[in-house]
């Protein structure tokens, strides 16, 4: 893992170039769903205020193109995950049930990995985390038109610092970027054959 990262220790998504880089690989958002009829605007726009006071995003990354399908493709990233997963302290292989303690800004931002399924895992943060307890994230692994694509949706309670826009855009930016970077890990990995 060390050609892919430059060093053990070292993570790509360090620098504000991979983190540029990664964002500008976001793929254009999903088109959102016809709009609700008539009969259903009301309960429709209670279910955006509440769905507006929770976090959420959604971001798709076009990582490389790729024939072998997606499951392939996961199967391989999951035995290197601590060498492509952009935050220091993911181990080699994610697996359900595990508590993670990964490091960015402070020592530990404790988090459990509730799914893995064919293509995808799921982590839950834990009481501790820096971005508060309670939130999902997804990460996936997808075929696209002849490209492996990242799919990171993220959903659950915002915490207090997250209800300011200011605060809120700057979070939803520095994730873009974030897992943007680890779009590029799993591109360079791709290029060794080795997701």
């Amino acid at each position: 893992m060390r050609d892919i990262n430059g060093g053990m220790g070292k993570r790509v998504a360090g620098t504000a170039v991979t983190a540029a880089l990664g964002a500008a690989l976001l793929l254009p958002a999903v088109p959102a769903s016809a709009a609700p009829a008539a009969g259903a605007q009301n309960a429709a726009a209670t279910t955006a205020v509440a769905a507006k006071a929770d976090y959420k995003y959604h971001f798709t990354y076009r990582v490389i193109r790729k024939t072998t399908p997606a499951e392939v493709s996961f199967k391989k990233m999951n035995k290197i995950m601590n060498g492509v997963f952009p935050i220091k302290g993911m181990p080699k292989t994610v697996k359900q049930g595990q508590k993670i303690c990964l490091k960015m800004v402070k020592d530990c931002n404790p988090v459990k990995v509730t799914k893995v399924g064919k293509t995808y895992f799921t982590l839950k943060s834990l009481p501790g985390h820096l971005e508060g307890a309670g939130k999902n994230i997804t990460f996936k692994l997808v075929k696209r038109n002849g490209y492996l694509v990242l799919d990171v949706t993220a959903s659950g309670p915002k915490a207090v610092w997250q209800k300011h826009p200011l605060t809120e855009k700057g979070n939803r930016l520095f994730a873009k970027g974030m897992w943007g970077a680890y779009a590029v890990n799993l591109a360079k990995a791709a290029e060794y054959n080795l997701v």
